[in-house]
């Protein structure tokens, strides 16, 4: 499939975007051809001879982009399985049957999938038609966006405040962190080197707020002693490693950085590296930090991402909440956001020096808006707290005079 590779190749990989993003784009744009297939259109035939979609098609596109893949699979084989044989002129042909939609509650989608589902939609539409009829105009992509439910339901910002957020409260965090000690009676997993293994994971995601990917990328040799001094720092690398085998490829989405490393953690690299690591078979022709433990096999591998969800899903099992690995960049930024309302505070730091040493130590480019995705908790928290004290101090000053006057007196 030229064209749906083409298109990736050129709006995704051309622009260094993590291999994530191009997959998830080609997930999109396979349920695209499968929902035309459905439709009976042909799309790149349509936008070769300019006979492009009709507003009636964009909406029967949208109304499947709320639902699930698996639903629509389910639906068009329950189609496609059905007989139409039509002995009349009057009666309804495959193609009306089929533009029957008949949409199912159980299997709709959150809103932010199905926005960013039909946004590929219209992207990949819109470049398509400029790509093979370039002489006329199209309006298909701005049609499309238009027709984008809310990135966010109504519903999500107005149940609870602390569900709209993927970051952990410090007291679930201290929970986890307390979980994977490797001398826990809570700990759930029984080998030595993997306790030693995940407690250094969760520790350095908790620590450093770097992403999943970007763990999975550190090699032994990037934690190093700063010069002429032993405190040490993290290399957070941003290229893509070509000669990782890994399947599902770990990638970082930002900027290569150096974080600084405490003693704390030191140790438990220190320890991990020195006495669990090195007991791995086949170790030694692996160049990164995380490592499979398994003593069956002749050799071992670089841990992979699934291996990461893994471990979270195991300690969510115990802690009685869900624990993500991106969860806790989201808490690293709530705490970074604590301190720098601190520091600004007690003069030591300007609001724009500190979001700019947030900004290099998430790896993000210089005016990223990010930092407003991630410390938003944060900011509805300060907002509600000082909603609160502005209501309680003109309630105050409204019980000392409301009530102590003489009714009877004329205003």
């Amino acid at each position: 499939m030229p064209y749906p590779n083409l298109f990736v190749t050129m709006n995704h990989r051309n622009k260094s975007d993590a291999s994530t993003t191009c997959y998830k784009a080609f997930e999109h744009i396979r349920y695209f051809y499968e929902i035309c297939n459905f439709l009976n259109i042909d799309i790149v035939q349509r936008c070769i001879t300019g006979d492009f979609l009709s507003k009636q098609e964009m909406e029967s596109l949208v109304k499947w982009t709320k639902q699930t893949v698996k639903s629509f699979r389910e639906h068009s084989s329950i189609q496609a399985g059905k007989t139409v044989v039509s002995l009349h002129p009057k009666k309804r042909k495959l193609e009306t049957a089929r533009a029957v939609i008949i949409l199912k509650h159980y299997g709709d989608i959150s809103s932010i999938t199905a926005y960013n589902r039909l946004t590929t939609f219209a992207e990949y539409i819109g470049w398509l038609e400029k790509e093979v009829f370039p002489s006329k105009d199209t309006m298909a992509e701005a049609i499309l966006k238009s027709l984008r439910p809310k990135k966010f339901s109504e519903e999500s910002n107005t149940e609870n405040m602390d569900e709209n957020y993927k970051s952990l409260t410090r007291d679930q965090v201290i929970r986890v962190l307390d979980t994977v000690r490797p001398d826990s009676s809570y700990n759930p997993w029984h080998n030595k080197a993997l306790k030693y293994r995940n407690q250094l994971i969760i520790n350095m995601l908790e620590a450093t707020g770097c992403r999943r990917g970007e763990l999975l990328k550190i090699r032994v040799q990037d934690i190093k002693n700063l010069p002429n001094n032993r405190r040490r720092y993290l290399t957070i690398r941003s290229t893509v490693d070509l000669s990782d085998g890994r399947l599902n490829r770990p990638e970082g989405k930002t900027l290569g950085r150096h974080i600084p490393i405490d003693q704390r953690l030191s140790e438990m690299y220190d320890n991990y590296l020195i006495h669990h690591r090195s007991d791995a078979k086949g170790v030694e022709y692996i160049p990164y930090l995380f490592v499979t433990h398994n003593h069956r096999v002749s050799t071992n591998y670089a841990l992979s991402t699934a291996a990461v969800n893994k471990i979270c899903r195991e300690l969510s099992i115990i802690v009685g909440f869900r624990v993500n690995p991106h969860a806790f960049r989201h808490t690293w930024n709530d705490r970074f956001s604590e301190l720098a309302d601190k520091r600004i505070k007690d003069g030591k730091v300007s609001e724009s020096k500190s979001e700019s040493d947030r900004q290099k130590l998430m790896g993000w480019k210089e005016g990223s808006k990010m930092a407003l995705t991630y410390s938003k908790r944060h900011s509805d928290k300060r907002a509600f707290i000082t909603g609160m004290e502005l209501q309680e101090k003109g309630s105050v000053e409204i019980e000392s005079i409301v009530g102590g006057y003489d009714e009877n007196l004329d205003f």
